[in-house]
């Protein structure tokens, strides 16, 4: 997003980015999803004007952020482990494990204050994740995780299918407004609509 000394910014934008194929996998009672945030732009298409109003115009596009979240009950959920990942791509025929020194780190569920009795994990997987939609199709992750609850652990490898999606990233923001609504909130607590799952 476009930010400078203006009131407020907004972004205009077109995401290729990547959709889940099917509902949340269920581990534990918990629903858990994979989430991809696109990071880069494609050339040229990037537009700032200053004045009183800043403003971007862009073509939002991979390497992705990207993370597990999972929901669950609060008070019954208590932390969410990946242990292993792989990735393979449909049209550029990749495979590879991610680098499991850098997973198995704990994620503790935590209360969502807009949503009584709903409580909430979410590891976001270190470095990004090199695709693009139209470079490499379908994606296809395998996901090693393990859901800690008060009834014990349960521990699964699910698959998460992501199809190639085109979706609009139109966001108009006033920037004071949003800095009071962040005062005070951990930042697990605060929303991103940049996530697409």
């Amino acid at each position: 997003m476009a930010a400078g000394l203006s009131n407020c910014a907004s972004l205009i934008a077109k995401k290729n980015t990547y959709a889940s194929g099917g509902p949340a996998v269920k581990i534990n009672g918990a629903e858990v999803r994979m989430q991809v945030n696109p990071q880069g732009t494609e050339n040229g298409t990037i537009a700032f004007s200053a004045m009183v109003v800043s403003a971007a115009v862009a073509t939002m596009e991979g390497p992705f952020r990207w993370r597990i979240e999972a929901t669950g009950r609060s008070g019954f959920h208590q932390s969410l482990v990946v242990h292993r990942i792989h990735t393979s791509t449909e049209k550029s025929s990749r495979h590879e494990w991610y680098p499991v020194a850098n997973l198995n780190k704990r994620s503790d569920f935590r209360d969502r204050l807009e949503q009584p009795g709903v409580s909430r994990a979410r590891y976001e997987i270190p470095g990004l994740l090199k695709v693009t939609s139209a470079n490499d199709g379908k994606l296809t992750i395998l996901a090693d995780i393990s859901i800690h609850a008060k009834n014990g652990n349960q521990r699964r490898m699910v698959k998460f299918t992501l199809d190639p999606a085109q979706k609009r990233a139109d966001e108009f923001v006033f920037l004071p407004v949003e800095l009071v609504r962040t005062i005070g909130k951990d930042w697990e607590d605060i929303e991103d609509p940049s996530w697409d799952q």
